[in-house]
């Protein structure tokens, strides 16, 4: 991340919408490599990332160069799109035999532990370890290799509920610095999604602002509003509040940028007057020609101070954390560093303190994504080491601004982590969202234990999944799978039904169901014995020459030929395959059902297997390896034909994408696990 995380992202969302840039003029296929490549560079001069990804992609299909190839993945990374970072960077970094890209290494490493595959990141950082020799470089390698071995094995405590604030504070874009007035109303910053506005083939650049919102009547938050311009000040971004422990005084930050770099950050106090913020005023001795963002009030030797974050000269790394102490007279001390305690060579940010106690998120200490959130205690003369709040405040990805009310058990914190309420303007991953979290007082919760039926003895790496029954239906599911453990812990709500399903690879499943009527508190147990499987089945099955395999996942819109998320998985499979298999060709057909014309079938049919060997092609595979037919209805399976009425179930037995090998290996291995999911 560079100068400012939430100034980055507000950066970022603004470029998921921007339509500036060049015109290609010539059909798509007639245009030169130079030309995309030139087109790229402009829309990357005008912060227009997601342009030039575009463009950088199309001319991939012609020149399939490893240095492309590099460009895009960085550009999913830097855009934090991980799943997609991950694909592109798996391909530089197997191809780079030379050892030419270790930055490529390292980067995989990082995006292998944002996705939560943490053993393969630890295998890539042992390679990174090896292909540098800078002690500072492999200091970097250890301390990510300390943080995986913690995630490894932390499990989110069972009385920690996160989540998700819903879609009237979240938008698709980026919210971040959320904080709550001692009166009870929540601030925070955000960028004003729909004022985003393109004339005349420029984007009109928009500003982050601080926003205020109450609860209504029904006890749930109101859309946020935006503060008035003597806070919201025009031509800034303005965002990061927080309070005076009397709520008397709001801290924040004005900042200015140049395409995607923060230039400028300063922080200003405003006073509340009879009915609103009065005008701001820079808080002195604590500015300076450097960034100054995200302060908070503490309380360190008996005085007031200010603790911000800052890339000032002198610090240890990127962005460390200073104090200043507040005067009597209203004036500052200048800034002191808080110490190598705290600071590490990687950036220090968004610190809240809370009864002696200083919450931050760092890069830089052992955690286990991107920014992870850690707190350290004050004892009246120094710092403890500081410690990871571990899992469920952190994930794989980036979790900042941490504040919580008074006792601790209530507060929010803000990630890009997914979630059902998810709804990034791109990737999953790419904005980040506010959420709440509680500590239970009380705590009803289900413990699963899972043993070997024939030995009775603990059966470890199982997978629990435990289903919230809503009028006979699964609902809201939560699983866990620990390598480690045969016991599973879930917290439970008052008055629901739940279903429990136990699996295990090589054993038959087992599920049970129960509910919380009458339960205040304690634990339900159930203990799980479950049976083996027998061991002859086979694991894989073996694939042959021109043997159609059904795609069950890959459905369309209506009169639609677009991708749509849920068929990425079966995509990925044929990715996967792909790779595997470099020498192999294949086809990907598309079928319709006998309703609708003949031709318009056909035609529709080819359009949609196109966009599915398109997606393929857009994610490195070779067009020349891929065939896209569409059968339209000229391959029906059932007695489904014109004329014959038919329920849509039946219909829908006939809407279907396949693939088959038609060049290269005439058998292949493909997992039984795989074609199971995809059984008719």
């Amino acid at each position: 991340m560079i100068n400012g995380l939430e100034m980055k992202q507000v950066l970022l969302t603004c470029a998921c919408l921007l339509t500036a840039g060049v015109a290609l003029a010539q059909p798509a296929k007639e245009v030169p490599v130079y030309m995309r490549l030139e087109v790229a560079e402009e829309h990357l001069a005008m912060n227009s990332f997601y342009r030039a990804l575009e463009q950088y992609e199309e001319a991939y299909k012609e020149e399939r160069s490893d240095e492309l190839a590099y460009k895009i993945a960085q550009l999913h990374f830097q855009l934090r799109d991980y799943r997609r970072a991950e694909r592109w960077l798996r391909r530089v970094v197997e191809k780079d035999k030379t050892g030419r890209w270790p930055d490529a290494v390292l980067n995989y490493a990082r995006v292998l532990k944002y996705n939560g595959n943490y053993e393969e990141a630890i295998e890539a950082y042992n390679i990174y370890a090896n292909m540098v020799s800078d002690d500072d470089l492999l200091a970097v390698a250890d301390n990510e290799v300390a943080g995986l071995q913690m995630a490894v094995k932390a499990e989110a405590p069972i009385e920690l509920v996160i989540d998700n604030m819903g879609r009237k504070v979240n938008s698709r874009y980026t919210e971040f610095a959320p904080v709550m007035h001692p009166d009870g109303e929540l601030y925070l910053a955000a960028l004003p999604s729909s004022d985003l506005v393109v004339l005349d083939g420029t984007a009109e650049e928009k500003f982050a602002k601080i926003y205020k919102s109450g609860l209504d009547r029904n006890g749930e938050w109101e859309k946020p509003k935006a503060l008035p311009g003597k806070i919201n000040r025009e031509g800034f971004h303005t965002g990061n509040p927080r309070f005076s422990d009397d709520g008397q005084r709001m801290y924040f930050t004005r900042a200015l940028t140049d395409v995607d770099k923060l230039i400028e950050s300063r922080i200003y106090v405003s006073s509340v007057g009879r009915s609103s913020w009065g005008a701001a005023e820079e808080v002195p001795n604590v500015n300076g020609d450097y960034i100054a963002t995200h302060p908070t009030v503490g309380s360190l030797l008996g005085n007031e101070v200010l603790i911000f974050s800052s890339d000032m000269p002198g610090g240890m790394g990127g962005f460390d954390l200073y104090y200043s102490i507040r005067r009597a007279d209203g004036d500052y001390s200048p800034p002191v560093n808080m110490g190598e305690k705290i600071n590490t060579a990687g950036d220090e940010q968004t610190p809240y303190f809370r009864a002696n106690e200083l919450y931050f998120s760092s890069t830089g200490h052992p955690g286990f994504g991107g920014f992870d959130i850690f707190v350290s205690e004050w004892d009246g003369s120094s710092w403890s080491d500081p410690e990871n709040l571990g899992a469920g405040y952190n994930t794989g990805f980036d979790d900042l601004y941490f504040t919580a009310n008074k006792e601790g058990t209530r507060g929010f914190i803000v990630s890009n982590r997914p979630s059902d309420e998810t709804r990034s303007v791109k990737s999953k991953t790419c904005c980040d969202d506010i959420y709440t979290f509680e500590i239970r007082d009380v705590i009803i919760d289900l413990l699963t234990v899972v043993f070997d039926q024939e030995t009775r003895e603990p059966l470890l790496d199982a997978r629990v999944t435990k289903f919230e029954v809503v009028n006979n239906r699964p609902g809201e599911a939560e699983s866990k799978q620990l390598p480690e453990s045969n016991a599973f812990r879930f917290l439970l709500d008052m008055d629901k039904s739940y279903k429990v399903t136990v699996e295990r690879e090589g054993y038959f499943p087992q599920d049970f169901t129960f509910n919380t009527v009458g339960m205040l508190e304690g634990t339900k147990r159930e203990d799980v014995y479950l049976e083996r499987a027998p061991s002859d089945e086979p694991e894989t099955r073996v694939i042959t020459i021109n043997e159609p395999i059904r795609l069950n996942n890959i459905y369309y819109d209506f009169d639609d030929d677009k991708i749509l998320p849920d068929a990425e998985q079966d995509l990925q499979v044929l990715l996967d395959l792909m790779d595997e298999y470099p020498d192999m060709v294949i086809e990907l057909s598309s079928h319709t059902d006998a309703q609708g014309p003949d031709r318009y079938n056909e035609r529709l049919s080819q359009r949609r297997a196109q966009s599915a060997v398109d997606w393929l092609i857009s994610n490195g595979i070779d067009p020349d390896r891929l065939r896209a037919v569409g059968y339209g209805e000229s391959q029906i399976l059932n007695r489904c034909v014109n004329g014959v009425r038919c329920t849509d179930d039946e219909h829908r037995f006939n809407r279907r994408t396949e693939f088959k090998i038609i060049a290269g290996p005439t058998s292949i291995e493909i997992s039984k696990e795989i074609l199971d999911e995809k059984k008719n």
